[in-house]
């Protein structure tokens, strides 16, 4: 699943790209994705979004990622 954020009247928008389709984004798909242990792959971006935007998302989505691996590691020992 991949993040893909957009710009609209100066306001971020977040859809959900999976199998090749976009939705809205919807949490509890999210989070019910990344709690079975999947990891967000790139996330995709509009020109509108600012590299500063592009680095916080970037680095939100790290440390998700991070967690996932560490709670996928620790079931598994």
């Amino acid at each position: 699943m991949k993040l893909v954020f957009s710009k609209e009247e100066n306001e971020i928008k977040v859809k959900l790209h999976e199998n090749g389709t976009e939705v809205d984004f919807n949490y509890i798909e999210w989070i019910k994705f990344i709690h079975e242990g999947n990891e967000l792959e790139e996330t995709i971006y509009c020109e509108e979004i600012t590299p500063e935007e592009r680095e916080k998302v970037n680095v939100m989505i790290s440390k998700i990622n991070d967690a996932i691996i560490r709670q996928t590691e620790s079931t598994v020992v």
